[in-house]
Protein backbone atom coordinates (compact mmCIF):
# COMPACT_ATOMS: atom_id res chain seq x y z
CA UNK A 1 0.00 0.00 0.00
CA UNK A 2 2.91 2.33 0.63
CA UNK A 3 3.58 2.52 -3.10
CA UNK A 4 -0.03 3.61 -3.74
CA UNK A 5 0.40 6.39 -1.22
CA UNK A 6 3.92 7.50 -2.05
CA UNK A 7 2.90 9.90 -4.81
CA UNK A 8 0.22 11.48 -2.65
CA UNK A 9 2.55 11.81 0.32
CA UNK A 10 5.13 13.43 -1.92
CA UNK A 11 2.50 15.85 -3.25
CA UNK A 12 1.44 16.84 0.28
CA UNK A 13 5.04 17.44 1.39
CA UNK A 14 5.27 14.52 3.79
CA UNK A 15 8.91 13.77 3.02
CA UNK A 16 10.06 17.38 3.38
CA UNK A 17 8.96 17.83 7.02
CA UNK A 18 10.68 16.46 10.10
CA UNK A 19 9.19 15.19 13.32
CA UNK A 20 6.47 12.60 13.92
CA UNK A 21 3.74 15.06 14.81
CA UNK A 22 4.32 17.18 11.71
CA UNK A 23 4.28 14.11 9.50
CA UNK A 24 1.07 12.85 11.09
CA UNK A 25 -0.43 16.31 10.55
CA UNK A 26 0.35 16.03 6.83
CA UNK A 27 -1.40 12.65 6.68
CA UNK A 28 -4.45 13.96 8.56
CA UNK A 29 -4.72 16.94 6.22
CA UNK A 30 -4.48 14.57 3.26
CA UNK A 31 -7.24 12.39 4.70
CA UNK A 32 -9.49 15.40 5.29
CA UNK A 33 -9.18 16.39 1.63
CA UNK A 34 -9.42 12.90 0.12
CA UNK A 35 -11.96 11.05 2.25
CA UNK A 36 -15.24 12.78 3.21
CA UNK A 37 -17.48 11.47 5.94
CA UNK A 38 -20.40 9.77 4.18
CA UNK A 39 -22.90 7.20 5.39
CA UNK A 40 -24.13 5.86 2.06
CA UNK A 41 -23.04 2.29 2.69
CA UNK A 42 -25.02 2.35 5.93
CA UNK A 43 -28.12 3.45 4.02
CA UNK A 44 -27.42 0.93 1.26
CA UNK A 45 -27.07 -1.82 3.88
CA UNK A 46 -23.61 -2.90 2.75
CA UNK A 47 -22.68 -5.75 5.10
CA UNK A 48 -19.02 -6.38 4.20
CA UNK A 49 -16.91 -6.77 7.37
CA UNK A 50 -14.40 -4.06 8.16
CA UNK A 51 -10.99 -5.46 7.26
CA UNK A 52 -7.77 -3.83 6.05
CA UNK A 53 -8.46 -5.13 2.55
CA UNK A 54 -12.00 -3.76 2.53
CA UNK A 55 -11.23 -0.19 3.62
CA UNK A 56 -8.22 0.02 1.28
CA UNK A 57 -10.34 -1.12 -1.67
CA UNK A 58 -13.31 1.09 -0.81
CA UNK A 59 -11.53 4.36 -0.08
CA UNK A 60 -7.95 4.31 -1.31
CA UNK A 61 -8.74 2.50 -4.56
CA UNK A 62 -12.44 3.26 -4.96
CA UNK A 63 -12.41 6.96 -4.15
CA UNK A 64 -15.16 6.74 -1.55
CA UNK A 65 -15.38 8.26 1.90
CA UNK A 66 -16.84 6.48 4.90
CA UNK A 67 -17.99 6.69 8.49
CA UNK A 68 -15.67 6.86 11.50
CA UNK A 69 -14.87 3.14 11.73
CA UNK A 70 -13.82 3.12 8.06
CA UNK A 71 -11.95 6.43 8.01
CA UNK A 72 -10.05 5.79 11.23
CA UNK A 73 -9.29 2.17 10.46
CA UNK A 74 -7.72 3.27 7.15
CA UNK A 75 -5.82 6.01 8.98
CA UNK A 76 -4.62 3.40 11.47
CA UNK A 77 -3.36 1.19 8.63
CA UNK A 78 -1.53 4.07 6.93
CA UNK A 79 0.11 5.37 10.12
CA UNK A 80 1.17 1.87 11.13
CA UNK A 81 2.72 1.30 7.73
CA UNK A 82 4.57 4.61 8.06
CA UNK A 83 6.09 3.35 11.30
CA UNK A 84 3.94 5.10 13.94
CA UNK A 85 2.81 3.28 17.08
CA UNK A 86 -0.88 4.05 16.75
CA UNK A 87 -3.50 2.66 19.12
CA UNK A 88 -7.17 2.27 18.10
CA UNK A 89 -9.72 3.36 20.72
CA UNK A 90 -13.36 4.39 20.81
CA UNK A 91 -15.31 7.35 22.19
CA UNK A 92 -18.89 8.33 22.97
CA UNK A 93 -20.20 11.39 21.15
CA UNK A 94 -22.17 14.11 22.94
CA UNK A 95 -25.05 15.95 21.28
CA UNK A 96 -27.49 18.61 22.44
CA UNK A 97 -29.82 15.78 23.46
CA UNK A 98 -27.18 13.87 25.43
CA UNK A 99 -24.84 10.95 24.78
CA UNK A 100 -25.11 9.16 21.44
CA UNK A 101 -24.88 5.35 21.61
CA UNK A 102 -22.07 4.35 23.96
CA UNK A 103 -18.60 3.84 22.44
CA UNK A 104 -19.56 4.13 18.77
CA UNK A 105 -17.03 6.71 17.57
CA UNK A 106 -13.75 5.22 16.39
CA UNK A 107 -10.56 7.19 17.16
CA UNK A 108 -6.78 6.70 17.24
CA UNK A 109 -4.29 7.53 19.96
CA UNK A 110 -0.53 8.08 19.88
CA UNK A 111 1.65 7.78 22.98
CA UNK A 112 4.99 9.55 22.56
CA UNK A 113 7.51 10.68 25.18
CA UNK A 114 5.02 10.33 28.05
CA UNK A 115 2.42 12.36 26.18
CA UNK A 116 -0.86 11.24 24.61
CA UNK A 117 -2.26 12.58 21.34
CA UNK A 118 -5.68 12.16 19.74
CA UNK A 119 -5.59 11.40 16.01
CA UNK A 120 -9.05 11.38 14.45
CA UNK A 121 -10.01 11.38 10.76
CA UNK A 122 -13.63 10.38 11.25
CA UNK A 123 -15.40 13.58 12.30
CA UNK A 124 -16.54 14.97 8.95
CA UNK A 125 -16.76 18.74 9.16
CA UNK A 126 -15.23 18.76 12.66
CA UNK A 127 -11.74 17.56 11.75
CA UNK A 128 -8.84 18.74 13.90
CA UNK A 129 -6.51 17.97 10.93
CA UNK A 130 -3.59 17.42 13.32
CA UNK A 131 -2.71 15.54 16.52
CA UNK A 132 -4.27 17.02 19.66
CA UNK A 133 -2.15 16.69 22.81
CA UNK A 134 -3.87 15.66 26.02
CA UNK A 135 -3.85 18.66 28.39
CA UNK A 136 -1.77 20.52 25.84
CA UNK A 137 -2.38 23.62 23.76
CA UNK A 138 -5.48 24.38 21.72
CA UNK A 139 -5.25 23.43 18.04
CA UNK A 140 -6.92 25.09 15.06
CA UNK A 141 -8.10 23.76 11.72
CA UNK A 142 -10.40 25.12 8.99
CA UNK A 143 -13.24 23.54 11.00
CA UNK A 144 -12.52 25.45 14.23
CA UNK A 145 -10.59 25.25 17.49
CA UNK A 146 -10.21 22.12 19.62
CA UNK A 147 -8.65 20.96 22.86
CA UNK A 148 -8.20 17.62 24.63
CA UNK A 149 -8.52 17.56 28.41
CA UNK A 150 -8.46 15.13 31.29
CA UNK A 151 -11.96 15.21 32.77
CA UNK A 152 -14.10 12.51 34.35
CA UNK A 153 -17.46 11.93 32.62
CA UNK A 154 -19.99 9.12 32.48
CA UNK A 155 -18.36 7.96 29.27
CA UNK A 156 -14.64 8.43 29.88
CA UNK A 157 -11.74 10.18 31.53
CA UNK A 158 -10.74 12.33 28.53
CA UNK A 159 -12.84 14.86 26.61
CA UNK A 160 -12.46 16.51 23.23
CA UNK A 161 -13.98 20.00 23.19
CA UNK A 162 -14.67 22.47 20.37
CA UNK A 163 -14.93 26.24 20.65
CA UNK A 164 -18.36 27.67 19.80
CA UNK A 165 -20.43 30.77 20.42
CA UNK A 166 -21.28 29.28 23.81
CA UNK A 167 -17.62 28.73 24.72
CA UNK A 168 -15.96 25.32 24.96
CA UNK A 169 -18.48 22.59 24.18
CA UNK A 170 -18.13 18.83 24.57
CA UNK A 171 -17.65 16.81 21.38
CA UNK A 172 -16.93 13.37 22.82
CA UNK A 173 -15.44 11.51 25.77
CA UNK A 174 -13.39 8.33 26.00
CA UNK A 175 -11.32 6.00 28.15
CA UNK A 176 -7.73 5.46 27.07
CA UNK A 177 -8.27 1.76 26.52
CA UNK A 178 -7.04 0.12 23.31
CA UNK A 179 -9.42 -1.89 21.15
CA UNK A 180 -8.83 -4.39 18.34
CA UNK A 181 -10.05 -4.73 14.77
CA UNK A 182 -13.16 -6.56 15.94
CA UNK A 183 -14.29 -3.28 17.53
CA UNK A 184 -14.68 -1.64 14.12
CA UNK A 185 -17.28 -4.28 13.29
CA UNK A 186 -19.00 -3.88 16.67
CA UNK A 187 -19.36 -0.15 15.95
CA UNK A 188 -20.53 -0.88 12.42
CA UNK A 189 -23.32 -3.12 13.69
CA UNK A 190 -24.49 -0.44 16.11
CA UNK A 191 -24.41 2.31 13.48
CA UNK A 192 -26.28 0.12 11.00
CA UNK A 193 -29.00 -1.28 13.27
CA UNK A 194 -29.41 0.67 16.53
CA UNK A 195 -32.64 2.67 16.61
CA UNK A 196 -30.77 5.67 18.04
CA UNK A 197 -28.11 5.66 15.34
CA UNK A 198 -27.93 9.10 13.70
CA UNK A 199 -26.55 7.64 10.47
CA UNK A 200 -28.99 4.89 9.42
CA UNK A 201 -31.93 7.15 8.58
CA UNK A 202 -30.88 9.92 6.20
CA UNK A 203 -27.98 10.86 3.95
CA UNK A 204 -25.03 12.88 5.22
CA UNK A 205 -21.86 13.82 3.34
CA UNK A 206 -19.53 16.16 5.23
CA UNK A 207 -15.98 17.36 4.84
CA UNK A 208 -13.41 19.72 6.31
CA UNK A 209 -11.85 21.70 3.44
CA UNK A 210 -8.75 23.88 3.35
CA UNK A 211 -10.92 27.01 3.64
CA UNK A 212 -13.82 25.82 5.81
CA UNK A 213 -16.44 23.09 5.94
CA UNK A 214 -19.20 21.64 3.78
CA UNK A 215 -22.05 19.24 4.45
CA UNK A 216 -24.99 17.91 2.46
CA UNK A 217 -28.04 16.15 3.82
CA UNK A 218 -31.38 15.46 2.17
CA UNK A 219 -32.71 18.91 3.03
CA UNK A 220 -29.86 21.34 2.32
CA UNK A 221 -26.25 22.17 1.50
CA UNK A 222 -24.32 24.03 4.17
CA UNK A 223 -21.01 25.77 3.45
CA UNK A 224 -19.04 27.75 6.03
CA UNK A 225 -15.76 29.54 5.40
CA UNK A 226 -12.95 30.23 7.87
CA UNK A 227 -13.83 33.95 7.86
CA UNK A 228 -17.20 33.12 9.40
CA UNK A 229 -19.27 33.55 6.25
CA UNK A 230 -21.92 30.87 5.86
CA UNK A 231 -24.30 29.78 3.10
CA UNK A 232 -27.24 27.38 3.22
CA UNK A 233 -29.02 26.16 0.11
CA UNK A 234 -32.29 24.26 0.67
CA UNK A 235 -33.26 21.44 -1.71
CA UNK A 236 -36.72 21.16 -3.20
CA UNK A 237 -36.11 17.78 -4.84
CA UNK A 238 -33.86 14.72 -4.91
CA UNK A 239 -32.44 15.99 -8.17
CA UNK A 240 -31.18 19.18 -6.53
CA UNK A 241 -29.60 17.20 -3.70
CA UNK A 242 -27.92 14.78 -6.10
CA UNK A 243 -26.64 17.65 -8.24
CA UNK A 244 -25.03 19.20 -5.16
CA UNK A 245 -23.35 15.89 -4.29
CA UNK A 246 -22.15 15.58 -7.89
CA UNK A 247 -20.78 19.12 -7.88
CA UNK A 248 -18.92 18.99 -4.57
CA UNK A 249 -17.82 15.38 -4.10
CA UNK A 250 -16.16 12.51 -5.95
CA UNK A 251 -18.01 10.72 -8.78
CA UNK A 252 -17.97 7.49 -6.76
CA UNK A 253 -19.88 9.20 -3.93
CA UNK A 254 -22.40 10.64 -6.40
CA UNK A 255 -22.99 7.16 -7.84
CA UNK A 256 -23.61 5.76 -4.36
CA UNK A 257 -25.97 8.65 -3.56
CA UNK A 258 -27.91 8.01 -6.77
CA UNK A 259 -28.18 4.33 -5.89
CA UNK A 260 -29.44 5.25 -2.41
CA UNK A 261 -32.14 7.60 -3.75
CA UNK A 262 -33.32 4.92 -6.19
CA UNK A 263 -33.45 2.35 -3.35
CA UNK A 264 -35.30 4.71 -0.99
CA UNK A 265 -37.85 5.70 -3.62
CA UNK A 266 -38.47 2.08 -4.60
CA UNK A 267 -39.08 1.16 -0.96
CA UNK A 268 -41.54 4.07 -0.65
CA UNK A 269 -43.35 2.87 -3.78
CA UNK A 270 -43.67 -0.68 -2.42
CA UNK A 271 -45.05 0.60 0.89
CA UNK A 272 -47.54 2.79 -0.94
CA UNK A 273 -48.72 -0.13 -3.09
CA UNK A 274 -49.37 -2.19 0.02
Amino acid sequence: MLKKLEGLLQEYGYFTVKGDLERIRIIQEMFAELFPFENLDVLLEVEDPITPEYVIEKMLEGGRGGVCYELNSLLHIVLKEMGFDIIPACATVWSNEGWIIDRTHSINLLKKQNKVYLIDAGSGNNQTCQPVELDGTTVSSPAGRYRLRTEETERGTVVLEAWSEKGWTLRYSFFMEPVGWEDYNRIKRMIHYHHESPFNKTLLVAQTLTDGIISINEERLRRRWVNGKEKRIPFSSDEEMLQAVKEHFQPSIYKAALKYVEKRNFEKFILKER
